[in-house]
């Protein structure tokens, strides 16, 4: 509830109000206006806006779609809190002071034949209206921020969930390589031992520069490579 709601519920004492002189006064030529000195609850009675769903968005640049969108409406006599403010913001009333500003108005609404109250019943109603607005567009808020939330950490948990997995492919992958290259050096152990068995069985019935089996520890060493080569030259 707004400052000017809560007043509203207790009434509204005003500023403007007779003096020990005697009621306001314009400059000559103005009327004289006598004001009530403050205005019952009753006669202030608006009902409470309802807190629904807005389809305006927060960041709406003027609270007219959001009167408009609560059913707040000018006046059929036309005289409302607008009308007033474009009143006290005359040029004529520029250079009176506050108190005599406001006689003027309330006389012009005498004259009008609309009471205070009905000014202050509208402002009332859309001091409630962007009340009600606020309070929709925090909801909306609330509710965003909860399932931006949730989905968040749904996300973060899909994303830890993919890293699990390929971590453990990633150590499958490890696995398997360490596995192939470990099994292929048995291979070349096995393949060494039994070379040197045959060739050691073929030794039995020719020269050993003719033996046709080829053990590690006669094979021809491997060719140099050209950067080999270079690097062995002074």
């Amino acid at each position: 509830m707004t400052g000017l709601s809560e007043f509203v519920r207790k009434g509204v004492r005003l500023i403007v109000t007779e003096s020990d002189e005697g009621p306001v006064e314009l400059p000559p030529s103005g009327p004289k206006v006598e004001t009530p000195r403050e205005i019952p609850a009753e006669d202030l009675a608006v009902p409470e806006a309802p807190a629904v769903e807005s389809a305006l968005p927060s960041d709406v640049a003027d609270f007219a779609a959001v009167y408009a969108e609560a059913g707040v409406s000018e006046a059929p006599h036309g005289y409302g809190v607008n009308k007033v403010a474009e009143m006290l913001a005359n040029p004529r009333l520029a250079s009176l002071g506050r108190e005599v500003k406001a006689a003027a108005v309330l006389a012009a609404l005498e004259a009008a034949g609309v009471t205070l109250a009905e000014v202050i019943q509208d402002a009332v109603r859309r001091d409630r209206a962007i009340d009600a607005f606020e309070s929709a567009k925090r909801q909306e808020l609330d509710r965003l921020e909860a399932d931006n939330q949730a989905r968040l950490a749904d996300i973060d948990a899909e994303i830890r969930s993919f890293l699990r997995d390929r971590n453990a492919q990633i150590e499958e992958l490890k696995a398997a390589t360490k596995a192939a290259q470990e099994a292929f050096a048995s291979l070349l152990d096995r393949k060494h031992a039994e070379e040197e068995r045959l060739r050691d069985i073929v030794c039995h019935f020719v020269a050993p520069a003719d033996n046709p089996i080829t053990a590690p520890s006669t094979a021809p060493p491997a060719p140099e490579t050209p950067e080999q080569t270079e690097s062995d030259q002074p």
